[in-house]
């Protein structure tokens, strides 16, 4: 059964440094404009609160995030738009989009994951004794291949690159179409749902062993990088993965199973070795000017270990992936001075700071700026987004922390006497033992949400049989905000949000308007340009 899921950011979706690394132009104009929807993204939600707050619900709407908190307070009260603490997590939220998101090439493109689907009226003339080769819904034609969505209109031409992507040649160019034929028989799948023509065309092997089993599509019709998978289609030819495999090795007993559990860890990590060789290899080909072939046949050939890497768990090759990709890593052409791009020194340090265990260790020598894509746009987005200590206009009041740091939104009104001192312990200490457990969780891990979420209901949990009162909800959210606790703020505001909302809220003071858009709105159109373009507007309007 296939799912199909649209994006959390409305119309857009986030791209990865993988594709964006592999789009070939190294011209700043491109980049920019490539660039361009990130940057508006990034200064929109700088300074527009209503902005933000959709951003929030968009990224952190499980119920242990402190998004939820931050959102129901603002809507209770837009005065909390002034507190210290509010200005401190936007900043830090606004930064962590910036540098962690947008700088290591998660940038946002009008477009979204398609779950791919295969020629399904072929498949029904082929059950039902057909020639499903006469299907007659697409056409073969040299220079691209032809996709039906609803996604984007009839007529359009598409960029589409599916994970793995380690490449230029894993790039396709699609034209979308809409057949009568699919309409008819098909007219529910969907606007998250693409078929790709596979009848006649190589697209399975151009993107990267693709199959049917879910698999997914990055897809976008950025004019850039429409033109650019043009380009790549046209000039560097699909890869066939022609490595010999032999049969199937697995049975159905318990040895078997522990093997293959070894042989997936084992290939998730070849995985990931294949396409951080891959991104050296394309970061030295770019800086030297697209012209070394034994890079070039690096990147390539990490792209067949990759899809290998995949396969392994099912079934044995003749070649060992991690011997051949230790092999390639020894090669003249990727001794490289320096070593590291500043996007790929980022992306690492990124990746230590949320692992434990194995980290590669950076040094700042080791590190240079290239001409390739990802360093060219590392640097555009750095340039692009706005520094708001620069606009004086858009400084409002702060209410510092401490004392009357919360009493605009909040007012201390609980009688002592009527709290429950064993109570009001427990509590505390159960939020503190969560926060030790979650602040122990690997970030790196791909189970860590289900992990953290898991925690937090074992939490609330703990405390279903303790029926805790408005006194004691006061005295523990005045706790919350006492200064020196504020390395457990949010899990005890998540904590007693998720245990009683309701009586959370009573808890703060409702203003007598509706939360409004922050002062000093701003024209975002000058933001969204790029600071490359002759004529870029300087000042705020």
């Amino acid at each position: 059964v296939k799912t199909a899921h649209s994006s959390k950011y409305d119309e857009l979706q986030r791209s990865s440094f993988q594709m964006n690394n592999t789009l070939l132009t190294t011209d700043k104009s491109i980049l920019g404009e490539i660039a361009a929807p990130s940057i508006g993204y990034c200064n929109r939600i700088k300074t527009d609160d209503e902005a933000f707050l959709k951003y929030m619900e968009a990224t952190g709407s499980t119920g242990y995030s402190i998004n939820n908190v931050l959102i129901e307070l603002y809507r209770m009260n837009d005065e909390f738009r002034y507190m210290e603490w509010f200005k401190n997590k936007k900043k830090a939220k606004i930064n962590e989009l910036k540098d962690q998101r947008l700088k290591l090439g998660k940038l946002f493109q009008y477009g979204d994951n398609l779950t791919i689907c295969g020629n399904p009226v072929a498949m029904l003339m082929a059950v039902t004794g057909q020639n499903y080769q006469e299907e007659n819904c697409f056409i073969q034609i040299e220079d691209r291949i032809q996709c039906c969505t609803s996604r984007f209109l009839e007529g359009e031409r598409l960029a589409g690159f599916r994970s793995p992507h380690n490449s230029p040649n894993n790039i396709v160019y699609l034209e979308n179409v809409h057949p009568k034929r699919i309409k008819k028989y098909f007219p529910k799948l969907g606007d998250n749902v693409i078929i790709i023509n596979g009848i006649g065309s190589d697209v399975q092997s151009r993107l990267n062993g693709q199959d049917l089993d879910t698999d997914s599509i990055y897809t976008t019709n950025q004019k850039n990088i429409v033109e650019l998978a043009k380009k790549a289609y046209k000039e560097y030819p699909t890869i066939i993965n022609d490595i010999k495999y032999g049969i199937n090795e697995y049975d159905k007993s318990m040895k078997s199973y522990s093997k293959m559990d070894a042989n997936i860890s084992s290939a998730q990590y070849n995985i990931g070795s294949a396409s951080n060789i891959a991104q050296l290899a394309l970061s030295y080909w770019f800086d030297g000017g697209c012209k070394d072939k034994e890079l070039e046949d690096v990147f390539i050939i990490c792209s067949v270990l990759a899809q290998v890497a995949i396969d392994s768990c099912k079934r044995s090759f003749e070649i060992k992936v991690g011997a051949e990709l230790a092999r390639i890593e020894k090669l003249p052409c990727m001794k490289h001075e320096p070593r590291y791009p500043v996007f790929y020194a980022d992306v690492q340090r990124y990746n230590n700071k949320n692992k434990k265990g194995n980290k590669l260790d950076i040094k700042k020598s080791d590190v240079g700026f290239f001409n390739c894509p990802m360093d060219l746009l590392y640097q555009i987005i750095e340039e692009g987004i706005i520094d708001l200590r620069k606009y004086k206009q858009l400084n409002t009041i702060t209410y510092r922390e401490g004392e009357y740091g919360v009493k605009p939104i909040f007012e201390y009104k609980a009688n002592k006497v009527n709290v429950n001192r064993k109570q009001y312990k427990k509590v505390i200490d159960v939020v503190k033992e969560y926060d030790k457990v979650i602040s122990g969780l690997d970030e790196a891990k791909d189970s860590y949400h289900e992990e953290r979420l898991n925690e937090f209901e074992a939490c609330i949990d703990k405390l279903r049989n303790t029926t805790i009162k408005k006194d004691a909800m006061y005295t523990l959210i005045a706790y919350a905000f006492k200064p020196g606790n504020e390395y457990l703020r949010d899990s005890m505001l998540t904590v007693l949000y998720g245990k009683d909302k309701k009586l959370f809220l009573g808890c703060f003071k409702k203003s007598e308007k509706s939360s409004q858009k922050s002062s000093g709105s701003l024209d975002f159109k000058g933001f969204s340009k790029f600071p490359y373009e002759e004529g870029r507007e300087k000042n705020v309007s």
